[in-house]
């Protein structure tokens, strides 16, 4: 019997996921047959029906329209069983809205919105349901812009798009007047970020492209004038419109916005990238199917090979006509993108969009590298084709786009050849290694270039360029740049580097070792102390390096052996600074090397985020601001800043925690142990934050004096590259930047100051808000 049972529920989930995969003439008759089945089978497997509706609410948004129509139907044959999916569903949106899940919030009112049309809720509780979001900018506070107001606007008006043809009915005036409180944010909002930059991803894209809010309006106005009639995707419910005209409608509870959510939370649509040409007659068509594979690529975010498999069927419900399908197609070569909505390019252009998303990327990079991965893997000629051509066409405009999504396309495409044998035509970009050097397309290709080969090995990246290319990539595979070779060296320097290397290799101490440094260095009587602490440091940081530099390994072993020693030489800012630096001429042409040993010297305390700062903006760099490795360093330093302050903001309150129930209960009560331990935590975050507070003003105070001087930069080119790392600081961390913007305010962005940095910090403020 238990069998049974389990067999029944399985086939029924089975039922519930895969009815509606495709536009067929048979839709109608297969939603009517399986809410005859779900009303049959309700009461005694009403935990599975569901559940398996709320997860194909959530994780198959762009078949809303036929759950939608499966729970009308469900409502129209039994209202008790109605009211439980509505009030399940109910559930889910103000779990979501708790946990800041904004996709799903933006994914259950687009299915509540479709349950006006099947007559399960009334207009009325919908738009009472609108007005929540839109209640903190009607009235006094409409001119108030911030990312929590920008995200219930759009959730609000993503809702009313899919509720127009319904609420229509009301009369105009219920519409107009919501759209009018968003017209007047958006409207708003356009002005107040009017001269922002900080977040748009290409500079020769029209700006209404940039500003999501006033893109996703005009696209409400044009399904407004077409009479809020929605033709991409089939409609299902409008063929039961007997059946849902006597149902029930129930009302819902209120809903509750959360209040203390954090300003970087909140969500609102990345830019839509048009990468290739489209009609522009298909505007709404295209933005109504980008809008679903945003959706999907997000809710299915935990699983890229269903994420892959699920968005090669979105198409399956678009209405006839509504965009071309390359993988279906007899002829895919004649499928032309300036003539019809091509599904696979619209597929690409979403995930691009949200790889160089800003301020940043709703997911790490490497989902967007794998989805891609997975979809040429399913499809392997066609979407080779596809997303190669997307590449091209954003290589192309490298030019005008922000330097930090540069930055995120130079590592997912060089993740993306390394998993298909490398293989990539350089050829057609012949044209950029003749550019002038560090030039953004020819930077993109080194820096591509390079990560390649930390992927594989120099000469298998050397065999697939053309021999005009090859300049591109070092001459010699990586490697070290030990100083105390024989021949750079006078006797005695050769003497103490000969006794310090045996040391090292015959498994000597920290102690020894500092123990033969000092015996040899007491000999130089030509020198004074100060200067024979300096080469011993050199000296001996060279050595362990070398000691290490066979392996990711040997490297962690040879840091965490001569610790001590490292630590005892690093006692003062200035000592740090020159570990750092030996460190940087060591593995001058081993930048992965580089990059790993400055974070396992940071992870011991042997050098502190100041070190590395001051190392990073030395004068040396003036000129080589377009070099990758230096701002992923700067930004590996400041993340593993801000994590161990929210480690230690985690241990202080597990620690008052601990503190509050021991005391609580006087039988156990030992007062001075939690105390201590409170006290303990608080000190060692009070540090921490003050540590934090330095290095994001220190960073600061040196992107303003370099970009505001004219020996910060070695022309127009390097000022560039420097504006860009900039941007990217001060929006990443915008949070960081408002903690502390009274410091900054008064120490780093006055008057002195260049204008084009200024304005860079005032928009920080606005995006922070």
């Amino acid at each position: 019997m238990v069998d049974e049972s389990a067999d029944l529920e399985s086939r029924l989930s089975s039922l519930i996921i895969k009815v509606g995969d495709k536009n067929a003439p048979t839709l109608q008759n297969n939603l009517e047959a399986l809410s005859v089945v779900l009303e049959k089978d309700f009461t005694n497997h009403e935990t599975t029906v569901l559940r398996t509706l709320r997860q194909c609410v959530l994780e198959l948004p762009w078949k809303v329209t036929v759950y939608s129509t499966v729970a009308g139907l469900l409502n129209a044959k039994n209202n008790e069983t109605g009211a439980k999916v509505i009030t399940l569903m109910h559930g889910v949106l103000c779990k979501s809205l708790i946990k800041g899940d904004w996709c799903s919030v933006k994914v259950i009112m687009r299915f509540f919105a479709l349950q006006v049309a099947t007559k399960t809720i009334s207009a009325s509780t919908l738009l009472s349901m609108v007005d929540t979001f839109l209640k903190p900018v009607a009235g006094q506070t409409a001119g108030v812009v911030t990312a929590q107001n920008s995200c219930f606007v759009y959730i609000a008006m993503t809702t009313l798009l899919w509720a127009g043809q319904a609420l229509k009915e009301l009369g105009s005036g219920e519409l107009e007047a919501r759209l009018s409180v968003i017209e007047q944010y958006v409207d708003v909002h356009g002005k107040v970020n009017a001269d922002n930059t900080l977040t748009t991803v290409l500079h020769d894209a029209p700006t209404k492209g940039a500003d999501v809010l006033a893109y996703m309006l005009s696209i409400m106005r044009a399904v407004a004038d077409d009479g809020w009639a929605i033709d991409a995707v089939c409609a299902p419910y409008t063929m039961f419109a007997s059946e849902f005209a006597q149902a029930t409608q129930h009302e819902l509870p209120a809903l509750e916005l959360p209040v203390d959510l954090p300003a970087s939370s909140y969500y609102t649509l990345p830019e839509f990238l048009q990468l290739v040409p489209h009609p522009s007659e298909y505007t709404v068509r295209r933005f109504i199917m980008m809008d679903f594979i945003a959706d999907t690529v997000i809710q299915l975010e935990g699983n890229r090979k269903d994420c892959a498999k699920y968005l090669m069927q979105i198409h399956g419900l678009c209405n006839e006509d509504v965009c071309s399908v390359m993988t279906t197609a007899q002829h895919p070569e004649d499928v032309d993108p300036e003539t019809s909505l091509v599904f696979e390019y619209m597929v690409a252009e979403v995930l691009f969009s949200f790889l160089t998303q800003l301020p940043e990327s709703q997911f790490r990079e490497m989902y967007y590298t794998s989805l891609a991965i997975e979809l040429r893997k399913a499809e392997p000629q066609i979407l080779a084709n596809v997303l190669e051509t997307a590449v091209d066409n954003i290589v192309a405009r490298i030019p005008s786009m922000d330097v930090e999504c540069s930055n995120r396309l130079s590592n997912w495409l060089a993740v993306y050849i390394s998993n298909f044998g490398y293989q990539w035509d350089w050829a057609k970009w012949e044209s950029a290694v003749t550019e002038q050097d560090d030039t953004p397309r020819r930077r993109f290709m080194q820096e591509t270039l390079l990560k390649l080969v930390r992927l594989s090995y120099l000469d298998r990246i050397k065999l697939q360029l053309p021999e005009s290319c090859v300049e591109l990539v070092p001459v010699k595979a990586p490697t070290h740049n030990f100083k105390y070779t024989v021949q750079s060296m006078d006797e005695r320097t050769r003497e103490v580097s000969v006794a310090t290397g045996r040391c090292l290799k015959n498994k000597g101490t920290a102690e020894q070792a500092l123990e033969i440094l000092q015996t040899h260095y007491a000999k130089w009587t030509d020198v004074d102390d100060e200067t024979r602490q300096v080469l011993a440091r050199e000296m001996l940081t060279e050595h362990v390096l070398l000691l290490g530099s066979k392996t990711f390994s040997h490297m962690l072993n040879a840091i965490e052996k001569f610790m001590p020693a490292l630590q005892q030489f690093g006692d003062s800012p200035e000592a740090k600074l020159q570990i750092a630096k030996v460190v940087e001429d060591f593995w001058c042409k081993n930048t992965q090397f580089f990059a790993i040993t400055i974070d396992k010297l940071l992870n011991y305390r042997v050098i502190d985020p100041a070190t590395v700062v001051e190392m990073l903006f030395d004068s040396s760099h003036v000129g080589a601001w377009s070099q990758f490795h230096l701002w992923e360093i700067l930004r590996n330093t400041m993340n593993k800043v801000n994590m161990r302050v929210e480690q230690l903001q985690t241990r202080l309150t597990a620690a008052q925690v601990a503190a509050d129930t021991i005391v609580a209960d006087e039988a156990e009560a030992d007062p001075a142990q939690p105390s201590e331990s409170v006290e303990h935590v608080e000190s060692v975050l009070a540090q921490m934050l003050q540590e934090q507070k330095d290095a994001v003003v220190l960073i600061a105070r040196h992107f303003a004096r370099l970009l505001s001087s004219s020996d910060g930069t070695a022309g127009e080119v390097d000022r560039v590259w420097l504006m860009g790392r900039f941007k990217e600081f001060m929006r990443t961390y915008r949070q960081q930047v408002i903690d502390n913007v009274q410091t900054l305010e008064n120490m780093v962005f006055t008057d002195e100051a260049s204008q084009d940095v200024r304005l860079v910090f005032a928009c920080t403020r606005i995006l922070a808000a």
